[in-house]
């Protein structure tokens, strides 16, 4: 199966990350991080992601840590049965079983907590 590019656009407060999120995409999504990683708050959304990798998830991990240690507001979003979603389960990372957007809770109400990682 060919593999799909990796995208990544800004939405409102949200960072939309889309396709492959292979290996050769981590920059790609390492510098969108650093670029938008002080906003508060800030969503990350992988509902249409196919692919994560491990480094990948160590990025996302990286940011969530850092966010958190500023204080600030820092919530994965990927639609639940979403490939990235079932990644984010399996590995209990703290994340909403949901697709951002404008029917989706405010963002503050969903720090990033290990309490609420399945709710």
């Amino acid at each position: 199966m060919p593999s799909l590019p990796c995208e990544i656009h800004r939405d409102g407060e949200a960072l939309r990350i889309g396709g492959d999120v292979d290996d050769l995409a981590v920059p790609a999504l390492r510098s969108a991080l650093e670029l938008y990683g002080h906003l508060d708050p800030l969503v990350i959304d992988l509902s249409d992601a196919h692919y994560l990798s491990s480094l990948a998830v160590s990025q996302l991990v990286g940011a969530m840590r850092a966010s958190e240690g500023a204080g600030r507001s820092f919530t994965i979003c990927a639609e639940e049965g979403s490939a990235a979603q079932m990644v984010l389960a399996v590995l209990v990372i703290p994340h909403r079983p949901e697709r951002w957007g404008p029917s989706s809770t405010d963002a503050s109400a969903h720090r990033s907590d290990p309490k609420q990682a399945l709710a």
